[in-house]
């Protein structure tokens, strides 16, 4: 409604990329989000492009934890430019995958760099 990016929307990356991460670093188990906590610092104006990474700090076999950055993309040099938030996000990964599922994990395979 004030034409910036909303606080719940950089969690909502925040944990579906920590998601992702987590869900292939696990072998393509299912994963369900634990905790997620996040910081915001600046704002991002509509029309701005937000640039987002996840990185593991913990990788174990039954939690990991995820660090994710969220920065405004630097137009004139297409970069990171200011960071607006960062979070922490941890995930229990050792759940199993129902049979219908089993299949989802080809696209990530076959695009993804982990």
């Amino acid at each position: 409604p004030f034409k910036v990016l909303h606080g719940g929307v950089s969690a909502l990356i925040a944990e579906g990329l920590a998601s992702m991460g987590a869900h292939m670093a696990s072998g393509y188990r299912r994963v369900a989000g634990m905790q997620l906590s996040i910081n915001h610092f600046r704002s991002a104006a509509a029309g701005d492009t937000v640039l987002a990474r996840a990185v593991p700090i913990h990788i174990g076999r039954s939690t990991q934890v995820w660090e994710v950055k969220l920065w405004k993309m630097d137009a004139s040099t297409q970069g990171e430019g200011p960071q607006i938030a960062e979070a922490r996000v941890t995930l229990l990964c050792n759940l199993p995958v129902p049979d219908e599922m089993k299949s989802a994990g080809e696209s990530l395979r076959k695009y993804s760099k982990l």
